[in-house]
This record gives C-alpha cells, structure tokens and sequence, in this order.
C-alpha cells in the first residue's frame, strides 16, 4: 500500500476476533453480492502471490467484489479507512508474524455449516486470487506444494450440511488449519528474499522459508 497517511493502528486480539462480523455487517448493510470470507481468501491469494495493490485498487477490489458503486459514508463514516487498514493489516501480517496469521471466517457461535461455508468460499478466493498473481510461478512449484493447491480444490467440493457434533467440529478445525498452514506456505515458497551477492563467498543462496 502506498498510503503512508492510512497505516493501520495495531489490532488487539478483541479486534481481531470480531473482523468478521465487522465486515459481514459492511456487506449485509450493504446487500453485498458475494461472501465476506471470500474477499478476505481473495486478497490473501493476491499477496501470496505477490500482488500488493495500492490503497485506491484496493478499494475499487472491495466494491467490485460487494457489486456496489460506493460506500454509504454516511452510515459507515470510517468504512473507508478501516477497510484499507483491513488490507495492510493482513500485507504486513502474514509476512512479520505468520503465527498470529488466521482466515476470516465466523466464531463457534455460528452453526458449523455456515462456518464450513465460509471455509469453501474463502479457498475459493483465495484460488482465484493467486491465479491472478502467480499463474506463472505456480507452474513451476514443486510437487509439494502444488498438492496443497491440489487439496484447496477438493476441499472446495466438500458439503456444507454437516452435522454439528464433535467428530464434525473436529474435522472442520483439522482441514482450516491445513488450510492456514498451507496458505503460509505458498507465501513462504513465493516470497523468498532476492539472491544477494557476497564478494567473498560468490553468489549466496537463500534460506528456504517454507514452513513445516
């Protein structure tokens, strides 16, 4: 983001418990067209893959993926600002501390369906986001890592209508945190630093960031 003037105050962990419902509420007030959780896997796909928009790109993301033409600024006065926060919250986020790094999907006070849900439509965001960003890279991951995108998609086909005991809320836990660690990968493996050269020791070769 290239709006120094907009930087996101630090969010507390309060704050970031209820990002979901903040934004579900932007998008229900709004008669939003597409799920909340998807723009959140959409983003996160293009930063994956590399694409860092600016503020006004961004913004035009947001009302593209809502269908709407703008804001109710009156309702919503610091929409705005506190969306453009949202993203540089989650660019600066996942690069500088991926352990507090999580999907936007609702709390375990909503029934496991809708939760389920909203894991499908954020993977699916996500997908398209970092086909966007990174058709060519992708191409030429390894074998590995190609499987996790592999699983995004048949995690994709999995039914909503589960039912809402322990084995399920189990299951669910186990695939969204594969899911979170999956997607930490996929950055790790297309954000590694540039090659620098060292005078003294010839050409160095950089760490590997992938997380295990």
């Amino acid at each position: 983001m290239n709006d120094n003037d907009n930087a996101p105050e630090e969010l507390d962990d309060e704050m970031l418990d209820s990002q979901f419902d903040w934004l579900a509420n932007i998008y229900n007030s709004h008669g939003a067209i597409n799920h909340p959780s998807e723009l959140h896997g959409l983003m996160l796909g293009e930063i994956v893959g590399g694409l860092k928009r600016t503020s006004a790109d961004w913004m035009n993301q947001v009302l593209e993926h809502m269908g709407i033409e703008a804001l109710d600024e009156q309702r919503y006065a610091n929409a705005s600002n506190d969306l453009v926060a949202f993203y540089s919250h989650a660019l600066e986020g996942i690069d500088k501390d991926s352990s507090s790094f999580r999907l936007l999907l609702p709390d375990d006070d909503y029934a496991l369906s809708e939760r389920v849900e909203s894991l499908v439509v954020w993977i699916r965001g996500f997908l398209e986001g970092i086909a966007i960003s990174a058709s060519d890279e992708l191409r030429q991951m390894d074998s590995e890592l190609q499987e996790i995108l592999k699983d995004f998609v048949e995690i994709c086909q999995i039914d909503s209508r589960v039912e809402q005991d322990e084995s399920g809320e189990k299951e669910f836990f186990e695939i969204s945190e594969y899911v979170r660690i999956g997607v930490l990968n996929l950055y790790a493996e297309l954000n590694q630093p540039a090659i620098e050269p060292d005078t003294d020791l010839g050409t160095k070769e950089p760490a590997s960031r992938t997380l295990h």
